[in-house]
């Protein structure tokens, strides 16, 4: 039977403070949220943040795509205005 001197293996414990890799600030476990019982990699206001710009992002794609969109259908109109209508 192997021997293991005792406190060979330091002990798993949960630190009381968790630095954040985006803001670089040491924040308690509760500013962490956990999903599936483990903290998240950033703190709650860093998600928030990144949520905010990346929503922005989507919404002024969203523009750019709508905008272009009618610019083509307005030319499309223009190109079939000076011919004659089959309707």
């Amino acid at each position: 039977m192997p021997h293991e001197p005792s406190d060979s293996c330091p002990r798993v414990q949960w630190t009381i403070d968790r630095r954040c890799p985006a803001c670089r600030t040491v924040r308690p476990l509760d500013d962490f949220p956990t999903r599936t019982g483990m903290p998240a990699g950033c703190c709650a206001l860093c998600q928030r943040r990144s949520a905010a710009i990346a929503r922005r992002c989507q919404q002024r794609t969203l523009r750019q795509v709508a905008r272009r969109a009618e610019a083509s259908y307005r030319a499309l109109l223009a190109q079939h205005e000076g011919g004659e209508d089959a309707a």
